[in-house]
Order: structure tokens, then sequence, then C-alpha cells
């Protein structure tokens, strides 16, 4: 849920997390953008997509605390990648094995992780088709990719980069027909597309073939999509 930053010059991100895991600590705080409603929003939602996975191999790609997949790792092999070693210390504790390593050349072999999770990440990466092909590439063949990000066509998101645009102008973000083009050129099918809407808590599946409607493309705070890799 943090940092994973692949190239590119300084962002007022660089540090925020590893900061925010000495000052805040253990806290779903420490791992939020929007708020932490919102981070719990995107967590179970994307935890009700997975639908309760066990023995699997899962890979938590800017994991921060752990605090997004930590349910998952009683059941299954965790492994979370984050920058901050700080918040990597945190997720240890939860039963997730820490990676101190950044998106652009994931330090895992093609095709381990049944399940590859990149949430509220990609915004940070100067090189999203790069990021993604490594999101791919980790997955073995018919293993799933879920990718969530804030939404580039949100209304409230457009005035905010406006007007905080020193924090938010080094934010990459996507909407929902590049993150699914992106994920078919690594190499994987998207199969579903949900769209949450914060503050008002709900959630909405869409046909991925379609995506979300005009309304929901203009109000969605966050985009998740869900894709499989193909054999």
């Amino acid at each position: 849920m943090t940092a994973v930053r692949q190239s590119g010059g300084p962002s007022v991100w660089d540090g925020h997390f590893e900061e925010a895991s000495r000052t805040i600590g253990d806290t779903e705080e420490a791992n939020r953008y929007l708020s932490v409603r919102n981070f719990r929003i995107v967590r179970d939602a994307v935890l009700g997509l997975l639908g309760g996975p066990r023995g699997a191999r899962i890979l938590d790609v800017g994991c921060g605390t752990g605090h997004f997949v930590a349910q998952l790792a009683g059941a299954n092999a965790v492994v979370g990648v984050d920058l901050a070693a700080g918040m990597l210390r945190f997720a240890r504790a939860k039963g997730i094995a820490p990676v101190l390593a950044s998106g652009g050349g994931l330090p895992f072999r093609t095709g381990v992780f049944d399940i590859v999770l990149a949430t509220s990440v990609i915004q940070l990466i100067p090189d999203g088709a790069g990021f993604v092909a490594e999101l791919v590439r980790t997955a073995r063949p018919g293993g799933r990719i879920v990718v969530t990000t804030i939404n580039a066509r949100n209304a409230a998101i457009s005035v905010l980069r406006a007007v905080e645009r020193k924090k938010y102008s080094g934010f990459h973000l996507y909407p929902f027909r590049e993150l699914r083009s992106l994920a078919e050129a690594a190499g994987a099918d998207a199969r579903r597309a949900v769209s949450v809407f914060y503050p008002l808590g709900r959630t909405q599946a869409a046909p991925v073939g379609r995506g979300p409607g005009l309304l929901a493309s203009r109000l969605a705070s966050t985009l998740i999509v869900e894709a499989v890799k193909r054999p």
C-alpha cells in the first residue's frame, strides 16, 4: 500500500511512509492516501473479490504495515514487498514474509504466485506499463492479478490535484480502460472491474468489457481491476 517507486525524480512522497512508520506506527492510518475509511472500503472490496483463498501463494506489492492482507496470512503464504523498512517490520509481525525491494524489478522467479496484489501503488510508479508487466510476470499461468488505484477521472480528485499541485503532481493516475489495456498488454485478461465510491462506502461491479458507466467513471474514487494471467 506504500512505497515501491521504480525510477524518476524526487517526489514529495519519497520517505513519506518510512516517516509514517516511525510517527504513526502499526496503524491503518500509516497506510492510507485519502482516509482510513476509504482504506477499509477498498480492502474489504478486494478481500471480497478474492473470496477467502486457502493454501495460496500471495504477493502484496507495496504491502506497508501489512494491514491490507493480514487476514490472508494465516491460511496462505503471503509475501510483502515494500521500500519502507519500518513498515516491513510491522508486516513481519503479522505473519507476512517481508522483502525490501522496488516494483521495477521484483526479485522473484517468473510464475511463482497464485495471487498478486498491488493496492494504491501504481499511481506512484512512473512506468505503469513496466510495473504491471512485473506483476503479471510473477503470477503463475491462470494466476490472479489485482490492481487498485485512485480514479483518474474522479471529479473531486481533479480539483484536489489542482489545489495541491506539489503533493499530487507526481501521481500517474489511470482510468479503467487504460488499466485494462496495461494488464492485457502484459499477458493477462481483465476479468472484473469494481468501482469504489468514497465517502458513500458503496462499491459497484461492472462487466469488464464495458467498464464503469459515464456517471460511475466520474464519481468513483478508486478503481479495482482483476485480471487472470494467460496460459
